[in-house]
Formats: structure tokens, sequence, C-alpha cells
């Protein structure tokens, strides 16, 4: 897929996996020595806390650069415009502020975990983690393939699937095995030749019998091996998922008079949403906020004077403003599931800032 084909521009904090084929161990990146052979290859990772940004976000951050990565879970958040965990391409990445962990060395490469700001290009394609029994990329799939007797080439050419193919010379095949050369002097040589060569086909179909078992058992325990690490990448994934809290009560006593929000799942029922809430006497906006929409808002029509540390106020200029003193109701919200919209609502609270500290107190009820 083209580096200019995309469908979002996100950015945020990026944790993967990676390989080079230097055989140094690296704790940083300034330690991986320049040139393709030895240049990093990530083949799976998880953004968090991510956020769309702009074409000109994007082209000026700088950074380590990526074509392509594929097999990247990117979370869901307020800020990023899909709504659930999912799979996707990045082309075009670049990672800042970063950070090389749990470094190792496996088969003559280093393999560790790296961890940074991501600013990226995201394809529309999903790619699907369990779609192959390993996982590499398509670029270390193809030069493990050179070093492996078994592949397409070797089953072309007389390997471990055809040992027994016949001829019609002495019975079997010795397609590639080495064998003498020369002129035959005497007719009574020729029967010593044909058992020579029989010998020595019998011998490499042997040879490369046990090449094929060997690497079949290499390939085995890489599978078993990055199996492992899918699974515990897996966990890990399930681990940091945000967990959201359904429907219940915020109580906030001693709170600033800075905006505060909160975030509940409505669930998979459809109905009316009710909020009961206490503001007490210095009044406070209450807004209600589902699919980036403001479905309900606090609107109290008048308000009590203040009296504090002796001094009275009167805080009227703010009902236009729709704040509430006192306890109240919303109600006017009503919910209908639907599988391809989100089931979080925000509420958030903008206190007054006539003083330092506020508090409120809200009971929120689900269908």
């Amino acid at each position: 897929m083209s580096i200019g084909a995309y469908k979002y521009l996100v950015k945020g904090a990026f944790e993967g996996t990676f390989y080079t084929h230097q055989n140094d161990p690296i704790t940083s990146v300034s330690q991986i020595p320049a040139g393709d052979e030895h240049k990093i290859v990530i083949h799976r990772g998880i953004i968090s806390h991510a956020t769309n940004i702009t074409e000109t976000q994007y082209s000026e951050a700088q950074g380590l650069n990526f074509d392509e990565v594929k097999n990247v879970e990117i979370q869901r958040s307020p800020y990023w415009s899909v709504e659930n965990d999912r799979i996707f391409t990045l082309n075009g990445l670049k990672l800042t502020d970063i950070e090389i962990l749990h470094v190792g060395n496996v088969d003559g490469k280093t393999r560790a975990t790296i961890k940074g700001l991501a600013y990226s290009k995201v394809s529309h394609m999903e790619f699907h983690e369990y779609e192959k029994p390993n996982e590499y990329d398509s670029k270390e799939e193809e030069n493990l393939s050179k070093n492996h007797w078994n592949d397409h080439r070797w089953f072309k050419n007389g390997g471990c699937s055809d040992l027994l193919n016949r001829n019609s010379l002495n019975g079997y095949n010795i397609k590639g095995c080495n064998t003498p050369q020369g002129c035959w002097r005497w007719l009574g040589l020729l029967m010593l030749l044909l058992l020579l060569l029989w010998l020595i086909g019998r011998c490499s179909e042997l040879g490369k019998n046990l090449h094929c078992y060997y690497d079949q058992w290499k390939e085995k325990r890489e599978i078993s091996r990055l199996e492992n690490e899918r699974d515990k990448l897996k966990d890990k994934i399930e681990r940091t998922k945000q967990k959201i809290p359904p429907c219940g009560k915020i109580s906030d006593p001693n709170g600033k008079n800075t905006p505060k929000t909160y975030t509940f799942d409505l669930g998979k029922n459809s109905g009316n949403v009710i909020l009961n809430y206490n503001m007490y006497q210095i009044p406070d906006r209450i807004e209600v906020i589902y699919d980036g929409k403001l479905v309900d808002v606090t609107n109290d029509q008048s308000f009590d004077p203040i009296i504090v540390h002796r001094k009275k106020y009167n805080l009227d200029y703010l009902i236009p403003m729709g704040y509430a003193q006192g306890k109240g109701s919303l109600s006017n919200f009503n919910y209908v599931y639907d599988k391809n919209k989100p089931t979080e609502m925000l509420v958030r609270v903008i206190p007054s800032k006539e003083f330092e500290t506020t508090e409120w107190k809200i009971d929120i009820f689900c269908p």
C-alpha cells in the first residue's frame, strides 16, 4: 500500500517489538549503525492515548521514520475518531522520545521493545494478527525462506517431499546429489559405477532427510517462541485497555473551580438517562455529552443569595449560562443503543469562578 494512501492521522504513545540484524546488543537508538542490513523492523505494537492530528502537525513532527508497520492496535479514546480498539497498518510512522527495553539476541538478530511518541498515517485496511502461523513481516519471511531447505525452490529440486522419485537408470532420484564424472574405458566397470551411483544417491537422500528434520525442528521451536510472545502481548493488551465504569454516583465535596469530566458506560439497553444532582449553595453547570454532541444541560431560572464569611453574594448573572443551584434533575437525553455508535457518555461539570472551591453530588441512572 502506498504511504500516501491513508484514512487517519494519529498521535499517541507507542510500544512495540522489533528486530535488527545487528549482532551486538543495543540499549539506545544511537547505537544502531547505519545501513539497511541493520535497520529496525517493527512487526507489531500498541498506540494508546490516541489523538487525531492534522496534516501540518504530522509533517512538522520529527523522529525515527518507518515506511510501514503492520499489526498495530490503536486504542480508543475521546480524541480518536474510531470508537473501538482495532488493528491497523501504519504508514510513514515517526517515533520521538524513544526508549529501547528488554534487549536480547535470537538467531543472530537483536530483538527488543521500542517505546516512544508516535506520529503516523493510518491506512483504512486492517491487518489481522492471526492470518499467518508466524508473525514475521513479509520481508523477514522472505529472508528466512532463503535459509530453509523445505521452501518452494527446494521442493522443485528434489528436496524433502520428493525423496523416492524413480528414474530409469537406478531406481532412485539422485537429482541434486554429487556424482562422479569421468570416462568409462572398460565395459566391465559400468556395473561397478552404477552401484557406486546408487550408494551415493542413498547417502545423499539420507543427508537431505536429516537436514529437513533439523530445519523443521528449528521452525517449530521458533513458531512456539513467537506464539508465546503473541500470547503475552495479547494479555498485555487486555490488561491495558481502559475500564469504563457503568452509571453510578459522582461525589466531589472538595472540587476546585476547574472543569471536571467523568465517563460512564450506558450499556446495551435503550431509554431515558436520568441525572439527579445537588449543586449545594454555589451554582455549577452540568453538561451531558454523547457521541460528541451536547444532549442535556442544567438551566435554573433563579438563585438564592449566597452568604460566605458573612458576606452576601448575588450570582444571578450565571442564570443565562445554564448553571444550577441546589437539587435538581436532568432527563432529556433518550439513549438509543446502536452497535455502530459508542456506548460511552461524558458528564462534564463546569464550576463557577466566583469561589476557589465548590462541591457537587450527581446520581446517574442508566436505562
